[in-house]
């Protein structure tokens, strides 16, 4: 019997195959049938889709309704990656908990953006709390407003996941809200360049319950994985499952291998080709 990561993956190849308009049409009828309620929000969807992402929001938003949060309205910006992040977690799906996690109870978001990720894990898992780190001041904003309906159990908190604490820059891209990344430039070199507080797992750790699991962790901090999974790795013990999205020049190869090396066994997401499961037992 092939199982249902089997059969997206297997969707994911056939999608690729086709014309770019038949790609484009078929992502449109998903999201009218799956994703947004009702015409006026899929509409803004197909307005947003359109819009070039080569300039910044300006601080305006609008407002859509999903299904998959309960028909309940978050806010985007226009001419950014927003709209982008709608489509990456209600139809990629490589954000939730993997089948080895079970029912959750403790769910860390590293890169969380806007949000998005962790309203759709709290919808589905009721009695789950989520703690989410953003180091952008704007998309921890945005997040904290799109969470309003799921506040007693979610938090966002604005910093950088980072192996140790303490002040990283990363660079802001203009439009590309999901693309920022911590950088060694200094903010005098580049306007782009911003100052940000670093959290590491472990702090992350102390600040909860002390002997409690994390049942699953999600990580897409824009390249800082490597360092995450490489140095001050002791909290990783306490990680029962992960997900890791990997970024250049860092490999998925190279991913398993440390996974591997803090006690995990690992497999390839077959939702999305550079993520990396981790988790423990058979």
């Amino acid at each position: 019997m092939k199982g249902p990561g089997v059969r997206r993956d297997r969707g994911a190849r056939l999608l690729a195959s086709l014309p770019g308009p038949a790609q484009e049409l078929v992502r449109l009828v998903y999201v009218a049938a799956r994703v947004t309620q009702g015409p006026r929000s899929f509409l803004t969807y197909v307005r947003l889709s359109r819009i070039r992402r080569h300039v910044g929001s300006g601080g305006r938003v609008v407002r859509m309704r999903l299904r998959p949060l309960a028909g309940r309205t978050i806010r985007l910006r226009p001419s950014t990656s927003d709209v982008d992040t709608v489509w990456g977690t209600f139809a990629g799906k490589y954000h939730l908990p993997p089948s080895e996690a079970g029912e959750v109870s403790l769910v860390w978001d590293l890169g969380a953006n806007i949000g998005l990720t962790m309203a759709d894990v709290a919808e589905r898992h009721p009695r789950a709390r989520i703690v989410g780190m953003e180091m952008d001041a704007e998309n921890a904003a945005l997040a904290r407003g799109n969470l309003a309906p799921w506040a007693e159990r979610c938090e966002v908190i604005e910093a950088a996941a980072w192996p140790w604490d303490g002040e990283l820059r990363y660079v802001r891209l203009d439009g590309a809200t999901a693309g920022h990344s911590v950088t060694d430039a200094p903010p005098e070199a580049d306007p782009s360049v911003t100052r940000v507080t670093a959290i590491s797992p472990a702090s992350l750790l102390a600040r909860g319950e002390s002997d409690r699991p994390v049942d699953f962790v999600k990580v897409d901090v824009e390249g800082a994985e490597r360092e995450l999974l490489r140095e001050n790795t002791r909290w990783a013990t306490r990680v029962r499952t992960i997900s890791v999205e990997v970024h250049e020049p860092y490999t998925v190869d190279e991913c398993q291998a440390d996974l591997r090396a803090l006690g995990f066994r690992t497999r390839v997401d077959p939702r999305h080709w550079a993520c990396v499961i981790g988790f423990r037992g058979s």
